[in-house]
């Protein structure tokens, strides 16, 4: 989206007949689609490569993938409704997102051994909720009636990221 506000072909969309959502669905869905393929290719080579055993469904393991893929997707998507350069966007996404999710999401650092007021801060972060889930998945064989509630949580994460984009990019047009 700032590419196109930068070249000033966001005109054309705004003249358009798309409605916010449907303009920002389309978006969204390609590069969601691209970045599943690449979590499922790392899953893989994870399973391939490095034998990690899977104790779990594999099905569930792709679905909360998904949900979690088009979950950062759409923080890249808000971060472009708010943002008017390319730069600008990269750096924000950067920060926001990136390094945050690998320091307080449990990957790197186990979140138990953080101080409490920093887990209360890992709790904005998608990647600490995919963590778990695929820990659950994978390692302990977990299923949906007690992954349930984390699933439905990062599912109203995306949800909410992407209204709130929705909102900014009406907010834009206006």
């Amino acid at each position: 989206i700032t590419r196109e506000k930068e070249s000033g072909s966001i005109q054309q969309i705004f003249a358009s007949p798309l409605t916010a959502p449907e303009f920002l669905a389309g978006k969204l869905i390609p590069y969601g689609v691209i970045a599943f393929v690449q979590i499922a290719m790392v899953i893989s080579v994870g399973f391939v490569w490095f034998g990690v055993p899977l104790r779990g469904s594999l099905l569930l393991l792709f679905a909360t993938g998904l949900v979690y893929v088009f979950c950062t997707v759409g923080i890249g998507l808000l971060v472009s409704t708010v943002t008017t350069s390319q730069l600008v966007a990269m750096l924000l996404a950067l920060i926001v997102t990136m390094m945050p999710s690998f320091l307080f999401s449990g990957f790197l650092f186990p979140i138990f051994t953080m101080p409490y007021l920093l887990q209360l801060y890992t709790r904005i972060f998608p990647a600490r909720y995919f963590i778990d889930l695929s820990r659950g998945i994978v390692l302990k064989g977990a299923a949906l009636p007690e992954l349930w509630p984390t699933i439905l949580l990062l599912f109203a994460y995306t949800l909410i990221v992407f209204l709130l984009a929705v909102w900014r990019f009406k907010k834009k047009v206006a």
